[in-house]
């Protein structure tokens, strides 16, 4: 009996099509503000994180996104655009319960 098991690129394909939702959802305003965070954390930090991420919005009162997973989408298209860069590492988080999370790079 063949079994219709999911592959890793079905995998891929729903989570693109998650990231692509996400993005289509949030406001161009967000995505601006979040793209300068980015920017300016990465100059200022060597490697950093969405931890350090959100750390740089809350600080400067930024618009609040209306979903946590925005910034993933605005970190994913940088990564794409070659500005930001993942350094192979990993650290637990401070906002999600420790769990790891990907320690980025400007570029």
């Amino acid at each position: 009996m063949q079994t219709d098991q999911p592959t890793i690129f079905d995998a891929i394909r729903e989570r693109d099509q998650a990231i692509a939702q996400i993005a289509a959802n949030t406001s161009d305003t967000f995505s601006e503000c979040a793209r300068s965070a980015i920017i300016n954390v990465g100059r200022m930090r060597e490697h950093f994180t969405s931890d350090d991420v959100w750390a740089w919005l809350d600080t400067h009162k930024s618009i609040k996104a209306h979903d946590n997973r925005a910034l993933g989408a605005v970190m994913s298209k940088l990564h794409k655009e070659y500005l930001i860069m993942p350094t192979g590492n990993y650290v637990p988080s401070k906002r999600r319960h420790m769990s790891p999370i990907r320690v980025w790079t400007l570029v």
